[in-house]
């Protein structure tokens, strides 16, 4: 959307990249958050064209990382933006993930079975389900 700073001072604006400053007079076309949107739009000397953000980048979208994140056992600061809630997120599950194959063939080699390197989670885990 484009934002168009009518003051005289320079005036900072909250977008998905963080914050953005406009010289006085300065035009630009930004991605800003959805409480980024609802600040600029209510100020005077702000004028914001076009749609505004969809809610998913907002409050909801972010807690429901924050459970997500939770739910692994892992601590975020409450003003995280929500992309680096989405990296500490990616990062746990893979870390998840990998040490449950790591159980997985832990117990495999147990009951005798060889497994590969090369062999996806769901695999280890249907093999495990067979010699259960």
């Amino acid at each position: 959307m484009k934002v168009t700073n009518n003051s005289k001072a320079p005036q900072g604006v909250h977008t998905v990249n963080g914050v953005v400053f406009l010289l006085p007079g300065q035009s630009r076309d930004l991605e800003l958050t959805e409480p980024g949107h609802k600040q600029a739009s209510r100020l005077d000397f702000l004028k914001v064209s076009g749609a505004a953000p969809k809610a998913e980048a907002g409050e909801d979208g972010r807690e429901a990382l924050f459970a997500k994140l939770k739910a692994l056992g892992v601590e975020a600061g409450k003003n995280s933006s929500v992309k680096t809630l989405q990296e500490k997120l990616a990062e746990a599950e893979a870390k998840a993930d990998a040490k449950a194959k790591e159980d997985i063939i832990a117990k495999l080699t147990e009951k005798g079975v060889a497994v590969g390197d090369d062999v996806t989670l769901e695999e280890l885990q249907a093999e495990l389900a067979k010699h259960q």
